[in-house]
């Protein structure tokens, strides 16, 4: 019984691998995406800020280049709108906070953030 229980894991996990991914992860194409362009010559690390409030970290963006992030869906779902925050790294400049945009599962938003 104890090899038949291994074979039916074994063959379900092969399974699950096939089907490549995680259920009810979205598509890439329908992944909502932040462009990024940090005209600063600061290094920035970029905080997302839901309309409800809740603040989370985006990730890190190189001063004078230009970086692309995936919105992850627990960042998005439910948000009406998000705003970025950007905050120099060795504090040397202002936090630059953006407008707020509105959030649709496959978009790209694009921010630009002021030389400093």
């Amino acid at each position: 019984m104890s090899t038949l229980l291994r074979f039916l894991t074994l063959a379900s996990l092969l399974q699950a691998s096939c089907f490549g991914g995680t259920p009810g992860s979205p598509d890439p194409s329908e992944q909502t995406r932040a462009r990024i362009e940090n005209r600063s010559s600061i290094d920035m690390d970029i905080d997302v800020r839901r309309n409800d409030g809740r603040v989370s970290r985006l990730g890190f963006a190189p001063g004078g280049e230009t970086t692309t992030f995936a919105l992850p869906p627990t960042l998005t779902a439910g948000a009406a709108w998000i705003r970025f925050e950007a905050s120099p790294v060795r504090e040397s400049g202002d936090p630059v906070v953006s407008e707020p945009f509105p959030v649709r599962m496959g978009d790209e938003i694009s921010w630009s953030i002021p030389p400093q």
